[in-house]
């Protein structure tokens, strides 16, 4: 009894079909990992909107008790770093985005800019494709003229 060796294409559609099966789960890791990063970016940016915009509230108490709101009232630096401390405190930041840093706090008495960053988590490719999302958010003190 001699074997003949198979002619034709007999099993290539198996190949075809398993290649593409590879080629699908790799494109849904993919989409999911991006979007997971797309959602942690959003999250962060929104957490930093919200820290500038509290630090933009913290205004030179003793000028504005004296000389009343106007266009001269400035930002107190250090409460503004107080303000963002106690908003990412009281909104619960630290819990929601787990490893979250305050990189940058800057008042130059008209505007805040708050940097925040935190670690990548992905759900499939963290080992490949790790690393920080750093997000900036800018809040400007600003006055209407009395009508």
């Amino acid at each position: 009894m001699s074997r003949r060796a198979p002619t034709g294409d007999a099993g290539s559609v198996l190949m075809l079909g398993v290649g593409l099966v590879v080629v699908c789960l790799m494109g849904l890791t993919a989409l999911v990992d991006v979007s997971a990063a797309f959602l942690q970016r959003q999250q962060l940016l929104a957490v930093a909107d919200a820290a500038a915009i509290a630090g933009a509230q913290a205004i030179d108490l003793p000028a504005y008790y004296a000389e009343g709101a106007s266009a001269v009232t400035r930002l107190d630096a250090t409460a503004v770093r107080g303000a963002v401390d106690r908003h990412l405190e009281r909104a619960g930041a630290r819990s929601a985005v787990p490893g979250l840093a305050v990189s940058r706090v800057w008042s130059d008495g008209d505007q805040v800019v708050v940097g925040l960053s935190s670690p990548l988590r992905l759900p499939f490719l963290s080992g490949l494709f790790g690393g920080s999302i750093h997000v900036e958010s800018w809040a400007q003190l600003g006055y209407r003229a009395a009508a």
